[in-house]
């Protein structure tokens, strides 16, 4: 199973072993399945990514085409792929004894557990590292729709990549991962234990929900999910 807080919670942040997911998916609705997944393994802060696990999924539902449109991905190209009970032993092994990260953690890690929940297997706990947390406090002075998007993010660290390929997506945010920390660590003060980045992480992402629910009211619009507020 992955890293929790009761038992790594004293360890460094840095060089950390790390398990980056990203999923490319059916859609973005609770009801979302995996139609691609990438892990990369990593010591935090190390720049030592390595692909551990990537394939396509087949989600055993129809692909929307608009979905499809995003990422490429359409119903004949995960045809032969395996359905996700078939990867499930690759997954979880790729994911064992590591700190979960993702670009959007609460996104990855809840399709992630749908998936799992499905086939009747254990979930994961809402504990990891989000790189678009660190990306909205380090560039908190960018202002504009889309800034903080993975792609968005990059381009202002010259860093190119093929966006909505999961192995790329997973790749590209380790090594983001990896700049950013340093960056917050310049700004905001170096972070010691993982429990003390996690417990920077919960508030920083608790406070940018709080920002945008204010954004949604005075709109008189209204969000379910609050994952940092709430879990």
């Amino acid at each position: 199973m992955q890293l929790l807080i009761s038992a790594c919670g004293e360890m460094p942040i840095y060089g950390v072993p790390v398990a980056t997911l990203d999923v490319e998916t059916t859609g973005i609705g609770s009801d979302a399945r995996i139609c691609q997944i990438a892990i990369i393994h990593s010591n935090l802060g190390k720049g030592n990514q390595t692909v551990a696990y990537s394939s396509l999924v087949n989600p055993e539902i129809p692909i929307p085409p608009d979905t499809s449109a995003i990422h490429g991905i359409k119903d004949e190209d995960v045809r032969e792929s395996g359905a996700f009970s078939t990867h499930y032993e690759a997954i979880s092994k790729a994911l064992e004894g590591r700190l979960l990260a993702a670009y959007n953690l609460p996104f990855d890690w809840r399709v992630l557990n749908s998936d799992l929940k499905r086939i009747g297997k254990p979930q994961y706990s809402f504990f990891g590292v989000c790189g678009l947390v660190l990306a909205r406090e380090v560039d908190s002075g960018q202002r504009g729709r889309g800034v903080h998007k993975l792609e968005s993010v990059c381009s202002r660290r010259g860093m190119s990549f093929k966006a909505h390929c999961a192995e790329a997506d997973a790749m590209v945010t380790s090594q983001l991962l990896d700049r950013l920390l340093r960056e917050a660590a310049n700004e905001f003060g170096k972070f010691g234990a993982i429990r003390e980045y996690w417990a920077w992480q919960r508030r920083s992402g608790i406070t940018q929900e709080e920002d945008y629910r204010s954004y949604l009211r005075g709109r008189g619009k209204t969000r379910g999910e609050w994952p940092w507020t709430d879990l």
